[in-house]
């Protein structure tokens, strides 16, 4: 029987147990009830692993397994249209037998703390005085989580492990071309079978992948220490621990550290770390010591190695040089410094570095100072140095002075500001900026503004600004239009230099022009002329017309842009017998729009002259009282005839309107001795007409 305080066991409790725990309590009941699944390829088979994510449903399928269904979705790229379904597992798969753990728990601690999870005695909490079952339930609840957590964290370890807990499978019978969807669901009794959704994962033997290399790998040698690193968020989905080599023949030959494989115990909640880290001790110094690194994946699978980083041990300077004092002449200077008396036997030399910083790059100027020295001559200063001493140990250890700034006289101004430029957008904030200076001892720069470029201009700047951009906000509605800019440079001994060229800006327009107004149209021969007065407003530049259907829910097309003396515009690309709608309107030079104008409803005509109809006739035929008309026209697109009717000494109005395609009716609507007069015309589906036709009888 496994017993909860074997050796291993406790060693893994005392190092998980706090990390473990609190993630446990925290999280665990927020989260829904599920199978989660992962799955890879390997060779010709495919691996499965899976998790539950709740300790009750942990303790569900411990108690009546896993069942694992296999579709099969596609078969050489095509999806067939009914998936083969086939039950991998005769039995639901559950954890193996506490007695068949016994011999893998002794050589694998991993395998332990499962079997310890799964199969170890209750952990007993024992209550206060006056405690009731409210606490003996709550600690209950806090050993399962625990247990659960520990189950989960040691089958991510090793798939074995996993697959001695019931959370792994191999499927072995899969075939080259075939996509597969497998189902894992937990094999709960039908009144329970919706309390874990299932989880599932769809892939073949095609989706396999190599896996990375771990990334950004480095080591910071120290006294007798490295400490290694690397990005593990990266990797997170890859793999769940690693395995640290190490070679002491400058990399000819790699052993495995001991305590390796290392993995992450657990992450902040606030600020998490990238990196994963680990502090190796080195025998001794100055000699080269070499590491790299691979991933273990959930499937047991070993990943490519890292680059190698070697490095040696070093043992740092206990001392530091400090400058004292810095004399100028005209050739340079002098450089002096002092160095604790009793660091000499430590130190191998002195170096003088330079930057024209105090945080920038330091290159070194003079090596190889003697140790004895306590000075030495700098030449061919620039306008502003900043110089360190480097005390060298014997190991290679260096420490470094603070850095001593030299600046030699200087009445040299900096360059001109040039390429001035600038915008002013719709708020009135005015941006600005230039080409940047690049003296070493460039200070800053001051921007000057001015109404009129024959005003004093004022300094908008407080202090001289380091960047080539301003940014300056201006009032847009006053009747000067224009504003003025100038820059000068300074450096860091205050000299300025010249003005920069005067930068005239516009103010923008924040006043759309007056809409223009139509006065006339006309429609003839298929063709609309549109005439208008233009806008008055002094920057209006153009009319803009538009034109959409009546009716039609489409968007306003624009027909022309004219010059603003224009006043006229002819639309020939209007379409016969529809009615159209236009509207008009002014932009100005800043590109402000007028509101349209009240659009004009216009039909297209064609008014062009047609022929009349030929024989119009009449026959009356008294017995039977009517009057049959009859008309006879050739020509084309007609759209219907119209017969207009009136008595004798009346005016004629519309009777009567047919179709094309009649050409004959009679009239019984009479009045015994009366003269009719009739009067036929075409009407044409452009709009057009034909002349009347007249015919007089009398009835």
């Amino acid at each position: 029987m496994i017993k909860k305080k074997s050796t291993p066991i406790i060693f893994m409790l005392l190092m998980l147990g706090i990390t473990i725990k609190t993630y446990a309590q925290k999280e665990i009941g927020n989260i829904k009830a599920e199978v989660k699944a992962i799955a890879t390829v390997s060779e010709n088979k495919i691996l499965l692993r899976w998790g539950v994510t709740t300790p009750t449903a942990w303790k569900y399928a411990n108690k009546y397994g896993y069942i694992i269904e296999r579709k099969t979705i596609a078969v050489d790229k095509e999806i067939l249209t009914k998936p083969v379904i086939k039950q991998l597992i005769p039995i639901p798969l559950k954890p193996y037998p506490m007695m068949e753990w016994k011999e893998f728990s002794e050589e694998n601690n991993y395998a332990a703390l499962a079997a310890q999870a799964l199969y170890g005695e209750e952990f007993d909490v024992e209550m206060n005085e006056g405690g009731d079952g409210l606490l003996s339930i709550i600690n209950k609840a806090q050993v399962i989580e625990q247990r659960f957590t520990f189950a989960l964290y040691a089958a991510d370890q090793d798939f074995k492990v996993a697959k001695f807990s019931g959370l792994a499978f191999v499927d072995n019978t899969v075939k080259p071309t075939e996509r597969y969807l497998y189902t894992i669901r937990v094999a709960l009794p039908e009144e329970k079978k919706d309390l874990i959704k299932a989880g599932g994962v769809y892939l073949g033997l095609l989706d396999k992948k190599t896996l990375p290399e771990p990334q950004e790998f480095v080591g910071v040698f120290k006294d007798k220490t490295v400490i290694l690193s690397w990005n593990q968020v990266i990797l997170k989905k890859y793999y769940t621990n690693y395995i640290i080599e190490k070679s002491e023949d400058e990399g000819k030959t790699f052993k495995k550290l001991r305590g390796t494989p290392v993995a992450t115990l657990g992450e902040k909640e606030k600020n998490p770390s990238n990196r994963m880290m680990y502090i190796d001790s080195l025998s001794q110094n100055n000699k080269t010591y070499s590491y790299r690194i691979k991933g273990i994946s959930p499937f047991g699978i070993e990943g490519p190695y890292s680059k190698i980083v070697s490095g040696k041990g070093i043992k740092p300077l206990t001392h530091t040089p400090f400058i004292t004092d810095v004399k100028l002449n005209s050739q340079g200077g002098v450089l002096s410094w002092e160095f604790p008396s009793e660091g000499i036997r430590t130190l191998s030399k002195f170096k003088l570095v330079r930057s024209n910083t105090p945080k920038g790059k330091f290159l070194t100027v003079i090596d190889n100072i003697s140790k004895n020295k306590r000075s030495i001559k700098i030449e061919n200063l620039q306008a502003i140095n900043y110089y360190k001493i480097v005390a060298v140990g014997n190991n290679g250890g260096t420490r470094e002075s603070f850095p001593k700034m030299v600046q030699p006289d200087d009445s040299t101004p900096p360059a001109v500001p040039t390429m001035l430029n600038g915008t002013i957008d719709s708020l009135g904030v005015v941006r600005l900026q230039w080409k940047q200076n690049t003296e070493i001892d460039f200070l800053g720069y001051r921007v000057f503004k001015a109404n009129l470029k024959t005003d004093e201009f004022t300094q908008m700047t407080f202090e001289p600004i380091p960047n080539s951009t301003f940014i300056d906000t201006v009032n847009i509605k006053i009747l000067n239009k224009k504003i003025y800019y100038k820059v000068q440079a300074f450096d860091k001994r205050y000299n300025p230099s010249e003005f920069s060229e005067v930068l005239e800006l516009n103010r923008p327009d924040i006043v759309p022009p007056t809409a223009p107004v139509f006065t006339s149209f006309k429609s003839d021969k298929g063709r609309v002329e549109i005439e208008w007065i233009s806008s008055t407003s002094n920057d209006a530049q153009s009319t803009v017309i538009y034109r959409k259907e009546k009716g039609v829910k489409e968007p306003w097309q624009m027909l022309k842009s004219l010059p603003l003396l224009q006043n006229k515009f002819i639309d020939e690309t209007g379409i016969v017998g529809k009615t159209y709608l236009y509207t008009a309107l002014t932009i100005d030079e800043s590109g402000l729009e007028s509101e349209p104008i009240v659009p004009l409803k216009i039909t297209v005509l064609d008014n062009s002259p047609k022929p009349s109809i030929e024989k119009f006739t009449g026959y009356v035929n008294r017995e039977e009282r009517y009057i049959e008309l009859k008309w006879n026209y050739k020509e084309t697109k007609v759209k219907e005839f119209v017969l207009y009717k009136a008595e004798e000494e009346k005016k004629p109005t519309m009777y009567k309107v047919f179709k094309v395609d009649t050409n004959k009716f009679k009239d019984r609507n009479l009045l015994i001795n009366t003269k009719y007069t009739f009067l036929i015309q075409a009407i044409f589906e452009s709009g057009a007409k034909s002349p009347l036709n007249k015919i007089e009888i009398n009835y």
